[in-house]
């Protein structure tokens, strides 16, 4: 008969492989044990990258949607792997985009359907388990070469699968900290009295606030500071979330987590990307006691060492070279980079929402709407002339069908949705922060 011959087992796929000896061995394609929409998203990726790629993550969507933007493009195929109490916004994108997506329950990370547990597991079963090699090679590579191509009893291993693990994975932190950080420095001319938001992977609040205070300490020693106090580094936290007690007590719990009165989602807010109940990588380095140097030869960054010592890399901030841990012999001072945490409720995010957009004519999402809260909140507590910096992160577009729907806020959420009066009035009373000027 042919050298070459089609076996079936069952439903399981398989390929064609080389004779061995006076019998075919055809790998199988087994894929029973895979979910199908983790599955699906898989099939999606490997018919779409042409580099042989694959970039993999677990996010609320804004960072799916960044890397699908920059991935694609190059190539590369995306997996999103997406909480289910996103706006269905995002997901849409995602596929449009052509990203494979797959939408899981949101639950704790201890639970191994966590969403970035999910896209930890899928990295696994195409890098590491080189579950998909078999199935790419026939369905895949075929495509593009015909049926001339070698089929082999062990396929090549071409897949390159990355997880990029946004949240414990430090070059996050870094990008913040060398581009963000010193963006902001330069634009107020250094003159930052307080940075403030909220935390997703807490990389950007940590990044900024690192390289601000490192500025502050480092012009004190040149003794060309004109600021007297180092910049204030503020977390924005929403409900539910159990970083406000992280920063405040030291202890990572909110009452909402407790089992009695969790509702249908771990987090108990209308906030999306924001809050977390764990300390991640990124933002445990906000809680970290950073030893500054006051003595004018000191040539090392303080928290570029802190980065360097828990990535065990080194990072370049303009001249500077970070790579070593400094032990100073003179004089220091110890602080943390995040100093302060301030609750901002859904019904407030709402409210400045809708303020925003009846004033200003921007249609913000409800990270952004967070943020400005958090940063009205602290500016109202300084000093006039004072620079208070938050982040404008999410636009509205992406929130209709959650946060700009009044449905979903007054319906299921049980807020009020502000009538045009209300958004006439002080935006410090509508906010209900007047009192604490």
């Amino acid at each position: 008969g042919d050298d070459k011959t089609n076996t079936t087992n069952n439903n399981t796929d398989t390929v064609n492989g080389t004779r061995n000896g006076d019998g075919e061995i055809s790998p199988s394609l087994d894929f029973s044990n895979v979910d199908p929409s983790i599955h699906q998203a898989i099939l999606i990726a490997l018919h779409a990258t042409k580099t042989h790629g694959i970039v993999i993550e677990g996010t609320s969507g804004s960072t799916g949607i960044s890397l699908a933007s920059l991935a694609s493009p190059r190539g590369h195929g995306v997996i999103v792997v997406l909480p289910d109490d996103q706006s269905t916004q995002k997901s849409a994108f995602l596929k449009k985009l052509g990203c494979g997506v797959v939408v899981v329950k949101n639950c704790s990370i201890s639970n191994p359907g966590h969403y970035v547990n999910v896209a930890k597991r899928v990295w696994e079963l195409i890098e590491v388990e080189r579950h998909y090699d078999a199935y790419y090679q026939k369905h895949v590579l075929r495509e593009y070469c015909g049926s001339n191509s070698t089929l082999i009893k062990t396929p090549p291993k071409l897949l390159k699968a990355a997880f990029m693990n946004q949240f414990d994975n430090l070059a996050n932190v870094v990008s913040h900290y060398t581009t963000t950080g010193p963006e902001i420095h330069s634009q107020l001319d250094g003159k930052v009295n307080a940075f403030v938001m909220s935390a997703g992977t807490g990389g950007t609040l940590v990044g900024v606030g690192g390289y601000l205070k490192e500025k502050w300490w480092e012009n004190c020693r040149r003794k060309c500071q004109h600021q007297s106090t180092p910049p204030k580094i503020v977390l924005v936290d929403p409900p539910g979330s159990s970083l406000f007690n992280k920063v405040k007590y030291g202890v990572a719990y909110a009452p909402q987590q407790s089992e009695r009165s969790l509702r249908r989602h771990r987090y108990d807010t209308l906030a999306e990307g924001i809050g977390l109940d764990r300390v991640t990588a990124n933002f445990g380095l906000g809680c970290d006691e950073i030893t500054w140097k006051t003595y004018s030869n000191s040539k090392c960054a303080s928290f570029g060492n802190q980065i360097a010592l828990r990535s065990n890399s080194c990072i370049k901030n303009g001249s500077t070279t970070v790579s070593n841990i400094f032990i100073p012999k003179s004089p220091t001072c110890k602080s943390k980079i995040v100093d302060d945490a301030i609750r901002v409720t859904d019904q407030q995010a709402v409210n400045m929402a809708h303020y925003l957009l009846r004033h200003e004519g921007l249609f913000v999402g409800s990270s952004t709407a967070m943020n400005i809260v958090g940063a009205m909140m602290v500016a109202s507590r300084m000093e006039p002339g004072c620079n208070v910096v938050t982040v404008v992160c999410d636009g509205g577009q992406r929130h209709t069908s959650r946060f700009w729907n009044p449905d979903f806020v007054v319906g299921e959420r049980g807020l009020v949705w502000p009538a045009e009066k209300d958004l006439e009035g002080n935006i410090l009373e509508l906010l209900d922060i007047s009192h604490q000027i």
